[in-house]
């Protein structure tokens, strides 16, 4: 897995700094990263993402999703992970519950949009 450096977020969001490591561009690196956490560690980035959650939408929603600048796209990418550590959390209690199919044979199509949003905004993964 990709070690990634701190990502600038939106200065009124830059508490989550924090969490810049879940802000990966694919659903598949997201998963990859709240998998191979303690699962405490996924819970203090719920509980610290749940309160913002509504007011970072509502900031997201200013913009054209297709061209977002750098730093609100990883604001994207941090509500994504909250939504998808979401899961673990609130359903399973556990990061990677072995009862599941395991995501490396998942491969979500749909992130291409992710990759081609960020190389339009010349973001690097």
């Amino acid at each position: 897995m990709t070690q990634y450096s701190a990502q600038s977020f939106p200065s009124r969001f830059g508490a989550l700094e924090q969490y810049s490591d879940f802000a990966r561009e694919s659903e598949l690196d997201r998963a990859e990263t709240i998998n191979a956490r303690p699962f405490g560690e996924i819970v203090a980035f719920y509980d610290a993402m749940l309160p913002l959650l509504p007011e970072a939408l509502d900031y997201l929603n200013t913009f054209d999703v297709k061209a977002l600048p750098r730093e609100e796209a990883n604001l994207l990418r941090l509500c994504l992970a909250m939504v998808e550590a979401s899961m673990a959390v609130e359903l399973f209690e556990d990061t990677d519950p072995k009862y599941l199919m395991p995501i490396r044979r998942f491969f979500p199509e749909h992130d291409k949009w992710a990759k081609d949003a960020a190389k339009r905004a010349g973001a690097t993964a």
